[in-house]
């Protein structure tokens, strides 16, 4: 084989590898181990709960395992490869609903499958969903913050103020 010949193979190689690595797939070729063998029951569905509080929410994914058990999955697109507290409750107000609507259990735990704006897929979080009494007295207490029935607090993580409609109420101790 001609040296011409050895650098178009090799040309091509890198080609296909660059390809393999950069080209977007479906999150579910991304699982987590847990979730291999586990079938999708769910895609981008609206689910309902009615009880203390009233949580309507859209599932991205659901996945039931051998257990019978549906695990949830949110699909994020941003820069940081990392999970939010936000997740976690969008991720328990969807467990509530799904679980209100259709009497199944789902598992106390999700993953937050993350990509970047150009469609990378950055990682895989696992995270522990909310007690639904703690999502439930959240709900009530974003109700009263909302009325006017309760007081504003600061948070301990003081970037989050800066998009609050509350923080000028607030008046959070590091202004």
């Amino acid at each position: 084989m001609d040296l011409e010949a050895v650098a178009v193979v090799c040309f091509v190689v890198f080609v296909v590898v660059l390809w393999w690595h950069l080209w977007p797939r479906p999150p579910e070729e991304e699982l987590p181990p847990e979730l291999c063998g586990t079938r999708l029951v769910y895609a981008e569905r609206l689910f309902c709960s009615l009880g203390p509080v009233s949580i309507t929410a859209k599932v991205d994914r659901v996945y039931r395992n051998a257990k019978e058990a549906l695990i949830l999955v949110g699909l994020k697109t941003r820069k940081a490869n990392r999970a939010y507290r936000s997740d976690v409750i969008e991720l328990s107000a969807q467990r509530l609903a799904l679980m209100g609507q259709t009497g199944e259990a789902v598992a106390d735990h999700a993953y937050v499958l993350t990509e970047r704006p150009d469609g990378r897929r950055t990682g895989c979080h696992r995270v522990r969903l909310m007690e639904p009494v703690d999502l439930i007295a959240l709900v009530e207490r974003r109700e009263k913050l909302l009325a006017g029935k309760a007081e504003p607090r600061p948070t301990c993580a003081p970037g989050m103020c800066q998009k609050c409609a509350f923080a000028r109420l607030c008046d959070p101790p590091w202004r």
